[in-house]
C-alpha cells in the first residue's frame, strides 16, 4: 500500500513528478505482465507437445542383438558349463 497522505502537501511540480514515476512502474510491470504471459503461453505449449508426441513403450523397443540371445535361449540353443572354470576356459578360447 502507498502512503498518500505525503502528497496533501506537494507542490505541483512534485505531484508531476510522482506521477511520471508511477507511470514508469505500471510500464515497467506491465511488460514484465506480457513477458510472463509469453512464457507461460510458451510453456503450456511445450508441455502439451511434450505430452502428444508418441512415446516407445519398453515392450516396444527393438534391439536385434537382445532379442536373439532371447530367442536363443527360449529354443534351448544355450551353451551351460558345470563351474566357472569351465565357463572361463571356453571363453578364453574365443
Amino acid at each position: 500500500m502507498y502512503d498518500y497522505s505525503k502528497y496533501e502537501n506537494a507542490t505541483p511540480k512534485q505531484l508531476v513528478y510522482a506521477l511520471s514515476l508511477a507511470e514508469k512502474r505500471a510500464e515497467k510491470l506491465n511488460l514484465q505482465l506480457k513477458e510472463n504471459e509469453e512464457l507461460f503461453k510458451f510453456l503450456q505449449k511445450k508441455l502439451k507437445s511434450s505430452f502428444s508426441t508418441k512415446k516407445v513403450k519398453k515392450r516396444e523397443r527393438k534391439i536385434p542383438e537382445l532379442d536373439e540371445a532371447i530367442e536363443d535361449y527360449k529354443n534351448g540353443n544355450v551353451e551351460t558349463y558345470k563351474n566357472f572354470k569351465e565357463y572361463k576356459k571356453a571363453m578364453d578360447v574365443l
